[in-house]
């Protein structure tokens, strides 16, 4: 039956509903979560050219959000032992292996660089959420809203969005700051994640936001 499907057809029909759908909207205090972009994940065999793109406009992004004052929070994996990942990625051959403290594959990337008062977040699973101190980090700032960028969106990002709306938090997933090299895998779970927790975005409008806002009224609460 896979050999009847027209792909290309699908591919844009999901990315129709993605448009189209009826969105969440953005909250009245954004951070910016970066998830994995760490030299284990963007430097990897498999990576194409849509990576340094991503990256590129995550820059943009960063860049943004700390001249308006809004916290940037990297989330990056880091394993005290591979024995810490979950099973499938033990059993599995994975990039997590690369991630052990001290391999300097963990490292960000010097493509989106973090600054001085930017938060790092360890995490040694996919979602960002789980056994790490990023939600009492969030609730610490005050903040009711995540723009979301990094890889692999079908994988970390998807994971973190998902954890991010159990806790009822507003997501704003920036599709050119998102990547994957499963091109299929990406399109689907950015149709997921639009469809089900929160609103996919495109950066032009993230830029728009943050240049509107100001130090001054980041500190008022208001976006």
């Amino acid at each position: 039956m896979t050999d009847t499907v027209d792909w290309n057809h699908e591919i844009d029909t999901i990315r129709h509903l993605r448009a189209t759908r009826t969105k969440v909207g953005p909250g009245s205090s954004p951070a910016v979560l970066v998830i994995d972009f760490q030299r284990a994940f963007t430097e990897h065999e498999k990576i194409g050219p849509g990576t340094a793109v991503a990256l590129a406009h995550t820059q943009d992004v960063l860049e943004a959000a700390r001249a308006a004052g809004i916290p940037v929070i990297y989330a990056v994996m880091v394993l005290d032992s591979l024995d810490d990942r979950m099973l499938a990625q033990r059993v599995r051959s994975s990039l997590t292996e690369r991630c052990e403290r001290g391999n300097p594959w963990t490292t960000i990337s010097d493509a989106v660089p973090p600054a001085p008062t930017d938060h790092i977040v360890e995490k040694t699973v996919a979602s960002a959420f789980y056994r790490t101190r990023l939600h009492d980090l969030l609730q610490e700032l005050g903040v009711d809203e995540l723009i979301v960028t990094g890889t692999s969106t079908s994988g970390c990002v998807r994971a973190t969005v998902v954890d991010a709306a159990y806790r009822n938090y507003r997501l704003s997933i920036v599709e050119e700051c998102c990547d994957d090299f499963r091109t299929v895998s990406g399109e689907v779970s950015l149709w997921d994640m639009q469809d089900r927790f929160g609103d996919v975005v495109d950066k032009r409008w993230v830029l728009d936001r943050l240049s509107a806002s100001t130090p001054a009224q980041r500190e008022d609460g208001a976006a």
